[in-house]
């Protein structure tokens, strides 16, 4: 996990992806890793269209 979306380095800088980093936690602690993925996915394109691919 890259330091941008690392929730225990506290790096996490809006609403939207502080939600898909908690959603990926979510799934990852229920063993749902198809969901999991789906956050690392969404949480990337959002970094890319909002953030300009900055974190």
């Amino acid at each position: 996990m890259s330091k941008r979306s690392d929730p225990e380095a506290g790096i996490v800088p809006c609403p939207t992806c502080r939600a898909l980093v908690r959603g990926e936690a979510a799934a990852r602690a229920e063993d749902d890793w198809s969901r999991a993925t789906d956050c690392r996915v969404l949480l990337r394109r959002h970094h890319l269209a909002d953030h300009q691919g900055r974190s």
